[in-house]
């Protein structure tokens, strides 16, 4: 009866995860990311921030509903653009680039000695590859010294998300680096960041963006769910975090590059893959090469919270270390909880009505899982919507 009322509890917590995921999308989080460079006597910066979210702000064309965003709830710019044609946006983006400018202009502000930057009327305005707004402005600096940046770009009074991270990345006056923005702490003083206090944020970042992107979590629960002993968790943990590791910091820093809309859709396909391959497969010999491969991609997936532009520099690999440290503790976590879970409902299974029943909650996770990584596959190919 125990393992009945246990297999009951699973079930209900992967149901509860499929209602979660469209549910977060009514508590919207997104991330902008500002590059800064010395020019001469000035500074330009390069922003890129979500269509949709600016688009809501904005009254822009082609804006999906906040259901449609992003199926983690976070991120929503990995590749629901791809379901609006680019031309609706880009048209738009010209007919309110001087909307666009101003607005991107007035939230991020910048000064030196505290004295503040003008930005300049000529801004350009354009829809990037990735499907951001990306918006070049260049700011005239009247005086000399410490450059400090304070962002409110979709701050929560605009009334279109409840949380944004901005992630900023520097090359001033021979300072090169990168730092955090948010809610807490909407400025920073470039080249004055305290490395110590950044590892911290980076790390709950990347904590936040896998307990938050609901299909990282049921990609782990599916593997979980096909690992019988301690040393199968142990190794389908390392090849998967080696392998997303390995593409998030190459696509973090621009060695590799794909669009959203292939990225994000084979992520789901991966959900599902792995799910049915539990239930359709006795054998696990090909097990670490498949999850090593979608590894590959979560990756890919994972890099979209994070862009550095130009060279490396320590402080840059140290915050993509920490939010890489970040994503390893949540994933520990879940581990820590749902693993010793399922170990007790197998011992706990002695009798065959409580073998049948744990049979079938696998069974009924496992479809459940494959079926929403399916239903989020078809959401998110251009092809199929």
């Amino acid at each position: 009866m125990l393992a009945v009322r246990l297999v009951a509890f699973l079930a209900a917590l992967v149901a509860a995860l499929l209602v979660a995921a469209p549910a977060r999308a009514h508590v919207r989080a997104t991330s902008v990311a500002v590059d800064l460079r010395s020019q001469g006597d000035g500074v330009t910066a390069v922003v890129d921030v979500e269509y949709d979210v600016l688009g809501r702000l904005l009254s822009l064309d082609g804006v999906l509903s906040p259901d449609a965003v992003g199926a983690d709830g976070v991120d929503g710019a990995d590749g629901a653009e791809a379901e609006v044609p680019t031309e609706v946006r880009r048209r738009s983006l010209d007919a309110h680039a001087s909307e666009v400018a101003a607005y991107v202009g007035g939230r991020l502000r910048l000064s030196r000695s505290s004295i503040g930057c003008t930005a300049g009327d000529d801004a350009r305005v354009e829809l990037a590859d990735s499907g951001a707004v990306r918006v070049a402005l260049a700011y005239e600096c009247p005086a000399s010294g410490a450059l400090t940046v304070r962002s409110d770009i979709f701050r929560a009074s605009d009334g279109v998300v409840d949380d944004t991270k901005t992630m900023v990345a520097y090359d001033i006056d021979g300072s090169r680096g990168s730092t955090l923005l948010d809610t807490d702490r909407t400025s920073a003083t470039v080249g004055d960041t305290d490395l110590l206090s950044e590892i911290p944020r980076f790390a709950w970042l990347g904590a936040e963006h896998l307990l938050f992107g609901f299909d990282h979590v049921l990609f782990l629960l599916a593997l979980l769910l096909g690992a019988r002993r301690l040393r199968d968790v142990v190794e389908v943990a390392t090849a998967f975090t080696v392998a997303h590791s390995v593409t998030l910091v190459l696509a973090a820093i621009g060695w590799v590059s794909l669009p959203g809309w292939i990225v994000e859709p084979l992520i789901a396909l991966s959900i599902a893959f792995v799910a049915l391959d539990n239930l359709l497969s006795p054998r696990t010999s090909h097990r670490l090469p498949v999850v090593f491969g979608f590894g590959l991609l979560h990756g890919l997936g994972f890099a979209g919270a994070l862009s550095v532009d130009g060279p490396l520099s320590a402080s840059t690999l140290v915050d993509l270390v920490s939010f890489n440290v970040g994503i390893e503790l949540a994933q520990l976590a879940i581990i820590a909880l749902t693993f010793p879970a399922l170990l007790f409902l197998r011992r706990a299974a002695t009798t065959p009505p409580a073998a049948r029943a744990l049979t079938l909650g696998t069974v009924a996770a496992a479809v459940a899982v494959a079926g929403a990584g399916l239903v989020w596959f078809a959401e998110r190919s251009p092809l199929l919507t």
